[in-house]
């Protein structure tokens, strides 16, 4: 048996938690440049096509994570609705209008933008918080038992399951630091 003292630690295999979530929670370089010439081009149009352009930037930012599946962009079709109506709908609107509202819109939309990221930002260093605080009892104690078995391979110099070990790891913990926000969503609501 190999001396405690030169096993491994399992927070070797933990690795960046919080930068992994970030990454899955905001969406790619390209994409934010993918974005912003979409916006600046919209810019060389009229006010109502900026904040349309800002809404639906918007809603790509906002719903990144679930991008495969169908959403409900909620309060931004009912934005984009009220401005096609000014822009192109009877006269009786007044231009201060359709601007006012093309206004409040982008504001709405860079403020959910910036809110999502703040958030995905405290939640990214919450999970890497949560990670730091573990020793390797308490990560060992969120495996199940064959990964377990594997972990202490591991620790013992074994290194056939580690690409897979580091995957549970990371997995493990993401749901030991998330575990108590749900709950507390589930207790509210």
């Amino acid at each position: 048996m190999t001396d405690v003292t030169q096993q491994r630690s399992l927070r070797e295999l933990v690795g960046p938690v919080g930068a992994a979530y970030q990454q899955r929670a905001l969406p790619p370089g390209w994409v934010w440049a993918l974005l912003s010439l979409t916006l600046l081009a919209a810019c060389l149009a009229a006010l109502p096509a900026i904040a349309a352009t800002a809404l639906l930037a918007s809603a790509v930012v906002v719903h990144w994570p679930r991008r495969n599946q169908a959403q409900w962009m909620g309060w931004r079709v009912f934005g984009l609705a009220v401005l096609a109506l000014a822009a192109w709908g009877p006269d009786v609107l007044a231009l201060w209008f359709e601007h006012g509202l093309a206004l409040v819109l982008m504001a709405l939309a860079g403020t959910s933008v910036l809110a999502y990221v703040h958030q995905s930002r405290q939640m990214a260093r919450q999970l890497q918080c949560a990670a730091d605080a573990m020793d390797d009892g308490q990560l060992m104690a969120l495996l199940p038992a064959d990964a377990a078995q594997m972990a202490r391979q591991w620790r013992e110099g074994d290194d056939r399951h580690a690409p897979e070990l580091a995957v549970v790891m990371h997995l493990a913990v993401m749901h030991a630091a998330l575990a108590p926000r749900c709950q507390r969503r589930m207790l509210a609501g």
